[in-house]
C-alpha cells in the first residue's frame, strides 16, 4: 500500500493551505494602525485625487493642473517613502533627508534611468512649496510616473497577499470538485449503467403541464383504478435493481403499495418486488439473473401515480 510521510502531507497541506506562505506574505504588509500602514492609507488616498486632477469628468476653465498634479505627486511619493520605511512612529523625516536614505538602485528602478532620476530629484527635492505655476505638463508626467513605479512596488505585497489567498481558494475548491467526480464516478461504477428504456402509462393527467412541480415528474396518471408506468427496454436484458425517487413536494402516499413486475412480452406479467410503506426514494433489488425486456410499476388501487424519476440498473 502506498503510504504519505509526514514531510509529504506537510507540504501538500503546504501547497493546498498555503498557511504558512500566506502568514509570511502578511507580516510583509504593514496593518492600518501602523505607522507605514497609515502612510500607504495616504498614498491611496493621494493617488484617488491625484487621478480626478489629471483625469477630470469636466475641465476646468482656468488654472494651472501641471503645478496641482506635481505637488500631489510630490505628497504621494514623500508617504509612498515613508510607507516603504516602515518606522516606528517617531518624527517625520523632511523630504530631502527621507529621499537621501532610500536606496538609490530603488529609485532609479521607479525612474527608469539615472537621467531620468537626476530630473526627478531635482523637481521633487529642490521643489519650493508650492510647485510654481510655470511647472510644464511633461515634468509632471515623468513625476507622476516615478511615483507610479514607486507605488506599485510598495503593493507588491498586498498584492500577492491577493493573489495566495485567490490560489487557495481556487487549489481547495478544485480539489473539492476532483473529489466530488471521483466519488460520483465511484458511485456511478457501484450503480452501473442506467439502462435506457421507453415509457408507456395507464394515463397521463391532462392538467399536470401547466403546473411546475407536476410538469417535473417523470410521469403522472389521472386518478384511476390500478393505474400503471411500464418501461420496455427494447429487449430482454439482465436486470438488477429498480431505483426509484419519489416526487418531494407532496402526495407520496398516492404511489403505496409500489409493485414491481417484469415481463418478457407485456402480456404475462410476474411480481417480483413490493413496497407497502411511505417513502423518499426505494431500490427494489431484483433476485439474481433476473432478465426482461419489461417492467412495470403499478399500485394496485384507486389513486393517482407519479414518480420523480425511475432507474432501471
Amino acid at each position: 500500500m502506498l503510504s504519505i510521510g509526514p514531510v509529504t502531507s506537510a507540504r501538500l497541506a503546504e501547497w493546498f493551505v498555503r498557511r504558512k506562505t500566506l502568514a509570511e506574505a502578511r507580516a510583509r504588509v504593514p496593518r492600518p494602525d501602523e505607522p507605514a500602514g497609515r502612510a500607504f492609507e495616504q498614498v491611496r488616498l493621494l493617488r484617488e485625487v491625484a487621478r480626478q486632477v489629471a483625469e477630470p469628468v469636466e475641465l476646468p476653465t482656468a488654472g494651472r493642473p501641471a503645478a496641482v498634479l506635481l505637488s500631489l505627486h510630490r505628497d504621494l511619493v514623500y508617504w509612498t517613502l515613508v510607507a516603504r520605511e516602515r518606522s516606528d512612529g517617531g518624527a517625520l523625516p523632511d523630504f530631502a533627508a527621507l529621499w537621501q536614505r532610500t536606496p538609490p538602485e530603488r529609485l532609479q528602478r521607479a525612474a527608469g534611468s539615472a537621467a531620468n532620476l537626476e530630473a526627478v530629484e531635482r523637481l521633487l527635492v529642490g521643489m519650493s512649496q508650492p510647485a510654481p505655476l510655470e511647472t510644464k505638463d511633461e515634468d509632471a508626467a515623468l513625476v507622476r510616473a516615478f511615483a507610479d513605479a514607486l507605488y506599485e512596488d510598495l503593493a507588491a505585497p498586498r498584492r500577492r497577499v491577493v493573489r495566495l489567498g485567490a490560489e487557495r481558494v481556487l487549489r481547495i475548491a478544485g480539489a473539492a470538485a476532483l473529489v466530488a467526480a471521483a466519488v460520483l464516478g465511484v458511485r456511478a461504477l457501484v450503480r452501473g449503467p442506467s439502462l435506457h428504456a421507453t415509457i408507456r402509462a395507464s394515463s397521463w393527467l391532462a392538467s399536470c403541464a401547466p403546473d411546475p412541480s407536476c410538469a417535473a415528474l417523470m410521469f403522472h396518471t389521472d386518478m384511476q383504478n390500478d393505474p400503471w408506468v411500464e418501461f420496455d427496454l427494447g429487449a430482454p436484458k439482465p436486470i438488477h435493481k429498480v431505483e426509484i425517487s419519489n416526487r418531494g413536494d407532496c402526495c407520496q402516499d398516492r404511489n403505496v403499495p409500489t409493485i414491481v413486475e417484469i415481463s418478457a412480452d407485456a402480456a404475462h406479467w410476474r411480481q417480483i418486488a413490493r413496497n407497502d410503506q411511505e417513502f423518499s426514494s426505494w431500490t427494489a433489488k431484483l433476485p439474481p439473473n433476473t432478465t426482461a425486456r419489461f417492467v412495470r410499476l403499478r399500485v394496485p388501487r384507486h389513486t393517482f401515480f407519479g414518480f420523480k424519476d425511475v432507474q432501471i440498473r
